[in-house]
């Protein structure tokens, strides 16, 4: 057990614990690449008061099994990292660098959930700019509650489209599906636009991928629909 210390080039990769349990530490230029952190490390991102980690290197960790808390992330590296089914309600992350596959991760800018409430520090913000997504590929991956994305650096292949005024977007864009003659994209594409109204309720601007299996939208109307978002304001 470790409490309100700082930890400085520290070497985790052929580290094992029974049992880690630092309390609102700070990590510092530590290196946990290739790490396998399995149930026993989640203590180590979600103590009760926040723990800081500052120029750490994930690159290659798997973290499948951990989910990232209320910890403090800055300047951080996850080249290659398995993050896959994160919910970060809490987490901070300051100019950090993501590149390989990303897959169903919800971000949010605002503290949401059970604890959000009983944050030590307390904040009511999420601290989440400066992140580098160009080498990653977003699967499934949402970034809502208020996270700036013109403050982001994103991928720029031509499966991913971003779209400011999202709600109005869906309200000009629904008009013209209702005119669709195919009864069923028709209703593929209704059903879409209102899961998107709802699981963007809190965001202003999205980026997202042309066809996810998020929405049960067969792909060509997925790809219709957001082409229709994308005109429905000039």
């Amino acid at each position: 057990m470790l409490s309100h210390v700082t930890v400085r080039d520290a070497d985790f990769r052929r580290a094992t614990f029974d049992q880690f349990a630092p309390e609102g530490c700070t990590f510092e230029h530590c290196d946990f690449s290739g790490q396998t952190l399995d149930r026993r490390y989640q203590p180590l991102f979600s103590s009760r008061r926040q723990s800081v980690f500052r120029d750490c290197a994930f690159d290659g960790a798997d973290l499948t099994a951990v989910r990232p808390g209320q910890a403090r992330f800055e300047r951080c590296t996850f080249d290659g990292a398995k993050i896959d089914s994160w919910e970060s309600f809490t987490a901070e992350f300051v100019d950090c660098d993501f590149s390989g596959r990303v897959r169903n991760v919800r971000f949010y800018g605002r503290p949401w959930g059970n604890h959000a409430d009983r944050l030590d520090p307390a904040r009511k913000v999420n601290a989440f700019t400066g992140n580098d997504f160009r080498r990653a590929d977003l699967d499934g991956v949402l970034f809502i509650h208020g996270i700036d994305i013109g403050k982001q650096r994103w991928p720029e292949g031509s499966e991913y489209v971003t779209l400011d005024r999202i709600h109005q977007r869906i309200a000009k864009a629904r008009l013209g599906v209702l005119e669709w003659r195919d009864h069923r994209a028709r209703q593929e594409a209704l059903d879409m636009l209102q899961a998107a109204s709802l699981l963007y309720a809190h965001q202003m601007t999205i980026i997202g991928r042309r066809v996810e299996q998020r929405w049960t939208a067969a792909p060509a109307v997925q790809e219709r629909v957001w082409d229709a978002l994308s005109q429905a304001i000039a």
